[in-house]
Formats: C-alpha cells, sequence, structure tokens
C-alpha cells in the first residue's frame, strides 16, 4: 500500500488533487492509474483512494472512496518518556514507538545523558515521526516534545505511570484503564543514578524489569511499549 503525507489537506469523498510533491513516492515507486493509494492528513484522517491519472508536472488525481478516522491509535494517551540518546538511535527510537502507537514522546535529560543543545535534533525527531505514520498506517503522528529535565517530567507525568531499569521488578498487576493513559520513562545509556531512582520512586513510578539481560535504551523503549500495551489489553488489531 502506497501511503502519502498530505499536512493541511482538506479529504474529502471525491476527486482530490495531489500536488507535485506530495506525489514524489508514488512517482517513484510507479504507482499507476488504478492501483490503491492512501493519504494522510497528520490531523487524524486517512483518505482510502484509487489513483485515478497522472498529469505532464508529476501531480495526480486520486479518487477518494473512504474516510477513516483514529486508525491504529491507542485507547489512552500513551506517552514515551526516553532519556536523549546522542547517537542516531534516538531517531530509530522515535521511529520504532510511532510504529507501536505512542501519542507523545518527550526526550528526558538526566545526569547520564550525553552531549548538549539536543533543541536543534526535535524537528527531524517530528519529521522521522510522520514518516513512521505514513509506513505503518495510523491516523495521527505522536507530539515530539522538546527535551525536558527528568525532574520537571517526573512532576507532570500522569496517569499509570512506569519506568524500565535493570532494578526493577516483575509488572504488578494492572487496574482498570486510566482515562489520563499511560508514561513509560526509560533512562539512558548507564542508566539512572541513585538519586534519580529515588526521586522516580517517589514520583509514583512502578519499577518493571525487562529480563536478565542488560538493554541498550532503544530496545528497552520498544520492549517496555510492547510489554505495557500487551498486559493492558490493547495488543489487538481492533485498536
Amino acid at each position: 500500500m502506497t501511503r502519502l503525507v498530505f499536512p493541511g489537506a482538506t479529504l474529502r469523498v471525491g476527486k482530490i488533487l495531489v500536488p507535485k510533491n506530495v506525489a514524489h513516492h508514488a512517482r517513484v515507486t510507479r504507482v499507476a492509474p488504478g492501483e490503491p493509494v492512501e493519504l494522510l492528513d497528520l490531523a487524524g484522517t486517512i483518505a482510502v483512494a484509487t489513483l485515478a491519472s497522472w498529469n505532464p508536472d508529476g501531480s495526480f488525481w486520486v479518487e477518494v472512496h473512504q474516510l477513516e478516522n483514529g486508525r491504529g491509535e491507542p485507547p489512552e494517551p500513551l506517552t514515551l518518556a526516553l532519556a536523549v540518546l546522542h547517537t542516531q538511535a534516538f531517531d530509530w527510537a522515535v521511529e520504532k514507538a510511532t510504529e507501536l502507537g505512542v501519542t507523545a514522546v518527550v526526550p528526558v535529560l538526566s545526569a547520564r545523558v550525553q552531549g548538549g543543545h539536543h533543541e536543534k535534533r526535535v524537528a527531524r525527531w517530528q519529521r522521522v515521526a510522520w514518516a513512521a505514520v505514513a509506513q505503518c498506517g495510523r491516523s495521527l503522528p505522536p507530539q515530539v516534545w522538546a527535551p525536558q529535565p527528568l525532574d520537571r517530567l517526573l512532576a507532570e507525568a500522569r496517569g499509570l505511570k512506569v519506568v524500565a531499569d535493570f532494578w526493577g521488578g516483575p509488572l504488578p498487576p494492572l487496574g482498570a484503564r486510566d482515562p489520563e493513559g499511560v508514561t513509560v520513562l526509560v533512562g539512558p545509556e548507564g542508566g539512572f543514578t541513585e538519586e534519580e531512582r529515588n526521586a522516580i520512586k517517589e514520583a509514583g513510578f512502578f519499577c518493571i524489569s525487562l529480563g536478565p539481560r542488560t538493554l541498550r535504551s532503544e530496545t528497552a523503549a520498544v520492549a517496555s511499549l510492547v510489554l505495557m500495551q500487551s498486559a493492558l489489553g490493547w495488543w489487538t488489531k481492533g485498536l
């Protein structure tokens, strides 16, 4: 399935002109008239369509048959709070977290985060999320926040709060859904300091282990998101 990101578009049933800059991927992959395409406005609507005809300037017309909203979205907000990684591993984590349904990504600044000026990377991370939305076919990209100090994240986190770290224990039994959603916190390479761990516990986070092996932060983020959604019963095709 060819999916194209068309931000700001007014999607409707019927014929729509897709401009050259949006049509580029379909042109590269040689989508032919009569083949299916989907348009995503990044505001929650997906247009299920068929490519009708190409224009000489590289744009094309589609015939939209159906509009969908909320496809692939979790039933409650799902936030990944991940300590900033100074390598492209953070890009990878944003991409995979988007595919796994997060509604927000909060880059966290903790004591062992390396490098600086991470706020300059936010625009790139948001673009990575947009591309991942097109790949996985969900309705909305997550919001990627500016980097936040750990103490601010702890003060503002709501809903069910869990932190994945080697010092954690088994996932406790989970109660009813919390309408404020879930926040999953993952530390940097090297983990949190003892002082940070104490602050995290005091902020009401459940501390969970991801097994007997030491995982990279980006791996721990993916594992945590799968574990939590499975435990909450969110891991179904119908979401």
